[in-house]
């Protein structure tokens, strides 16, 4: 079902490069949180959620293949602290791997003998931290508007057969996001979100894969140091080049007066236009625990 929207998508969205260093905005990016903590009201509840559960992913990077993969990973783990006043602030961590394919496992003949090949297998980290505030003065607002400042690094290592090959995507990015709340009472909320980048620092493999760069960044065999080398590779993407989307669905049923118990779904999906284009899309849904603080 993911491969008309994809083709769909390719033919409707356009990209146009941007350059410019990452030195300016990293420093707007690492300078904002204190910005926002600074203008934060006193707490009305601290809240540590845990989400856990299955996911699936439909990803076409035409720098590897010009096949759609898709996978499911039966574990997608994440965690967030939220603290709630008339200023909203959250914290959230998220983990994500699965094992993708057009066609997995396969066998192929290597010297008169028969072997499987692996799948392709990717992993996803994100950090997120964001601030946002209520519109409107009634007494139980529904709609919240804030900012976000999102770190995400994605790591694919593609299968074929007797060889592998590495690849990366990557993107530190000012976001904005608006929540609504549909539905709130004594014991039950509903919530949608939506979230979309204002301006990133995107980093993502060459066109050649392992290209003289790629080689001389991972020269290091430091994996600190070859992130920040590819990440510094990047640069400047806004909407006219980077095009994702977050949306969110989330529902709370207040157990006592610690806990609670939901579940969560959401959609996150990608397209990036340069050197060649990437599509993707990342269904997820989660029980939800949460701990009043």
């Amino acid at each position: 079902m993911f491969v008309p929207q994809m083709k769909a998508l390719r033919q409707t969205i356009s990209s146009t490069p941007h350059h410019m260093s990452l030195k300016p905005l990293l420093t707007t990016l690492l300078a904002l949180p204190f910005f926002m903590a600074a203008h934060a009201q006193e707490e009305r509840h601290n809240q540590l959620s845990l989400y856990i559960g299955p996911a699936t992913i439909a990803r076409q990077d035409l720098i590897f293949s010009p096949f759609i993969h898709q996978g499911l990973s039966p574990l997608v783990v994440g965690m967030k602290y939220e603290k709630t006043k008339k200023v909203h602030q959250y914290l959230r961590l998220d983990y994500s791997g699965f094992s993708a394919g057009l066609e997995t496992p396969y066998d192929y003949i290597y010297n008169g003998e028969v072997e499987t090949a692996y799948p392709h297998s990717f992993t996803f980290v994100a950090l997120r931290y964001g601030n946002g505030r209520y519109l409107g003065k009634s007494e139980h607002p529904r709609s919240m508007i804030g900012g976000a400042i999102n770190l995400d690094v994605q790591a694919m290592n593609y299968q074929y057969g007797r060889s592998s090959y590495f690849g990366y995507f990557s993107t530190v990015g000012l976001h904005a996001w608006y929540k609504y709340t549909f539905l709130e009472s004594e014991k039950s909320k509903l919530t949608g979100r939506i979230e979309i980048p204002l301006v990133s620092w995107l980093a993502r493999s060459p066109y050649l894969i392992n290209d003289d760069e790629f080689i001389e960044n991972a020269f290091s065999h430091n994996g600190f140091k070859t992130f920040f080398a590819f990440l510094g590779d990047g640069h400047i993407a806004t909407w006219g080049e980077l095009h994702r989307a977050d949306i969110e669905l989330e529902y709370q049923y207040k157990l006592s007066e610690k806990f609670s118990l939901g579940a969560a779904w959401r959609l996150a999906f990608i397209h990036a236009g340069k050197p060649v284009d990437l599509f993707s899309y990342q269904h997820s849904l989660n029980v939800m625990v949460g701990l009043k603080l």
